[in-house]
């Protein structure tokens, strides 16, 4: 379906039977993609006081979600689902954390390494599949999900492997676009960027508490993020001439943004962010 700035997303069917490999191969085949409108870091940025410049937004996000956090230096955090590298590469460099990254992407592994060269041995990446990982026990002090869950199967198994994984008093920090898939729109967003399913921000924190962790903050940040979305739509319909000779699995995937920005505006998408800690 081709973009129509002027008018409403086209409402799409039910998400067709997805698989692990579906989400490896969109990663690998769309990481230009991805950096073409996000660069090389690939989540939303808070956008606050008027700020325009994307990388500084998507920074911004970084420290407000360290903050939250608690991060400090020497911390020893998994980055799962970690991308190009470059929350690993700002946490080493602004936190001095010791970090592992895990990737289920080739493309995204071999692009974080060639970011993260000369750190020195403070990063590590693993081409691996997070639910599937074996975490090595009471480990680490931060396990971070940055808009990474939004594409785990089994959701609640995955947070009891992060709660072994961390140590006594670790924390682990989630922020992922919610939404309740009860809803149209969503459930098309979920399918456009091959996500099992959505979660609300209180089924994170119901599914996060179920594993033996406690809540120590929550909060939404939509107003605060929109802004993400409004300039990817932008660079968008710049790039009809791009995306008219791109397979057409391109042109949905830029489709998938108008419907992202439609549901924030609506309030039918929020930005959760929640952190937890392990019972020391």
């Amino acid at each position: 379906m081709e973009a129509n700035p002027g008018a409403s997303p086209a409402r799409a069917a039910a998400a067709p039977s997805l698989t692990t490999q579906d989400v490896r191969q969109h990663y690998d085949q769309f990481a230009w993609v991805y950096r073409r409108y996000w660069g090389d870091h690939i989540h939303h940025g808070l956008f606050l006081n008027g700020e325009e410049d994307v990388v500084k937004a998507q920074e911004l996000m970084l420290r407000h979600c360290a903050e939250r956090a608690a991060v400090k230096a020497g911390t020893r955090m998994a980055d799962v689902g970690c991308g190009h590298g470059a929350t690993a590469n700002f946490m080493v460099r602004e936190y001095s954390c010791q970090v592992l990254g895990l990737t289920i992407s080739k493309e995204q592994v071999q692009q974080a390494r060639k970011l993260c060269g000369s750190l020195n041995g403070a990063v590590r990446f693993e081409l691996a599949d997070a639910e599937s990982y074996a975490f090595p026990a009471s480990i680490f002090d931060l396990i971070w999900n940055m808009e990474s869950s939004e594409h785990f199967f089994n959701k609640p198994a995955y947070f009891k492997k992060a709660a072994a994984a961390l140590k006594p008093g670790g924390k682990l920090m989630v922020a992922a676009w919610s939404g309740s898939m009860k809803d149209q729109l969503v459930q098309d967003v979920a399918r456009v960027f091959l996500c099992p399913n959505l979660w609300t921000t209180e089924e994170y924190v119901q599914g996060i508490e179920s594993a033996g962790m406690q809540v120590v903050s929550r909060e939404q940040l939509t107003a605060e993020v929109l802004r993400t979305w409004e300039l990817a739509a932008r660079h968008a319909r710049n790039s009809q001439w791009l995306l008219s000779i791109l397979p057409a699995k391109f042109r949905e995937f830029v489709n998938g943004i108008e419907l992202m920005l439609e549901g924030y505006r609506s309030g039918r998408l929020t930005y959760s962010i929640v952190v937890a800690e392990k019972p020391a």
